[in-house]
């Protein structure tokens, strides 16, 4: 539909719907935040849960029993902790009590970015390099964690998580285009 129309009508129209998008996404996700933790640990734990089904099953994210993974959204103030117990995928709103000898790391950056890492539309090493997304405290296992996570496999996911995944990197590729 837009390949007839003038390349700089074309990226401004393209700009503008990315900008909405964006910014229907992110009320979504801070409304989404504002839930119960009871309804957001279901439902972040169901997706994390799809997303990084082989990885738990493989026990490459057996380096967070005991340590935590902070990911803060910064653009809509939120923050969730993951932890492994047991063998089980643990989150929580609410920043932990660290016992003496648990590690914490924090992967905080925009949403944009984060997706644009998680959807494989950036190199994840671009993001922290041009300072878009930040690790903090304990480097290490943030660099295992983010390791794991740049290990799997889109193809893999379920179709609703692809799908899903696909609908939220249209406006990404427009943004890029666009810019």
């Amino acid at each position: 539909m837009l390949n007839n129309i003038p390349k700089a009508i074309s990226k401004t129209i393209k700009g503008q719907a990315s900008k909405g998008l964006f910014r229907a996404v992110a009320q979504g996700l801070k409304l989404g935040h504002k839930a119960p933790p009871q309804v957001q640990s279901k439902l972040v734990l169901r997706l994390m849960s799809e997303v990084l089904r082989e990885p738990l099953e493989d026990g490459d994210l057996d380096c967070l029993e005991g340590n935590w993974l902070q990911v803060e959204v910064e653009d809509i103030h939120c923050s969730w902790y993951f932890t492994m117990q047991q063998t089980r995928l643990m989150m929580q709103a609410q920043p932990p009590l660290l016992a003496a000898h648990s590690r914490l790391t924090t992967i905080a950056g925009k949403s944009i970015d984060l997706m644009r890492m998680l959807g494989r539309q950036q190199d994840p090493d671009t993001l922290f390099f041009q300072r878009r997304l930040r690790l903090s405290g304990d480097t290490e296992l943030g660099l295992e964690i983010r390791n794991v996570l740049d290990g799997v496999d889109m193809d893999e996911l379920p179709g609703y998580l692809r799908q899903g995944m696909d609908w939220l990197n249209k406006p990404l590729a427009w943004h890029a285009t666009a810019q």
